[in-house]
């Protein structure tokens, strides 16, 4: 298989792949096959990776919902919550970081 880019396509590419620390070739092909996922699961070429970080919102949320249930049942039992405290306040972060980038999609 073939692919074309104009120079300043390719240099773009470059740059990402260079940053993901592969080679083009298998930046392309990564990147490709991860908006072919995309797609199959029902979302648009142009909408793949907001329908992919929709998927891991909705993931953190119900991850966050059982932290928050098993915080719950260690304190009745007296143990100590801060894990499950500090692993909810990471969820939080990511899915607020999420979030962001699905409304800056939006725009």
């Amino acid at each position: 298989m073939k692919v074309k880019f104009s120079v300043e396509e390719l240099q773009e590419v470059a740059a990402a792949a260079e940053a993901a620390e592969l080679a083009v070739a298998a930046y392309v092909g990564d990147t490709v096959v991860r908006v072919a996922r995309a797609v199959a699961d029902g979302g648009s070429e142009g909408e793949a990776g907001r329908v992919g970080l929709a998927r891991i919102q909705r993931e953190l949320f119900a991850a966050r919902t059982a932290l928050v249930a098993a915080a719950a049942a260690l304190e009745g039992v007296g143990g100590s919550v801060a894990e499950c405290s500090a692993a909810v306040a990471r969820l939080d972060e990511l899915a607020g970081e999420i979030h962001g980038r699905l409304r800056r999609w939006r725009s």
